[in-house]
């Protein structure tokens, strides 16, 4: 889709790329692409990384995923953005053994800007992206 590749494009605003930033991370979560999705994240910074991978990467592998991600609060703090974020995700199982499932919840999110790249250094719970 190219989206990260817009991430700080001249011209557009913090709000834009940050847009962008969480267009990408639903659109990988779609495409069933753990690797991209986890790329948007600062493994160094983000607690909980070790356990956010393991279920991304376990929830990819295993089911189709539908995503949307909406903003509801929004804070800027210098380089960085507080958002509590609504997210809705559908799971589809491969398998079709079990039924489909739908989560619903507010996701807190932090993202820093470093250098001209946005990426997410909290994300929470990490549970909302657990494997069904």
């Amino acid at each position: 889709m190219g989206c990260a590749a817009a991430l700080g494009a001249a011209g557009k605003s913090g709000a834009e790329q940050i847009s962008e930033l969480l267009l990408s991370l639903s659109t990988a979560l779609e495409q069933g692409n753990a690797a991209r999705f986890l790329s948007l994240i600062d493994r160094s910074r983000c607690p909980e990384y070790a356990a956010l991978e393991d279920n991304v990467v376990a929830l990819t592998a295993q089911d189709e995923i539908g995503s949307s991600v909406g903003v509801l609060e929004q804070s800027r703090n210098g380089e960085s953005y507080e958002l509590k974020l609504d997210w809705l995700l559908e799971m589809r199982p491969q398998s079709r053994e079990r039924p489909a499932e739908t989560r619903h919840q507010v996701v807190n999110c932090r993202i820093e800007r470093f250098g001209k790249r946005w990426k997410v250094t909290t994300i929470s719970p990490v549970a909302f992206f657990r494997p069904l």
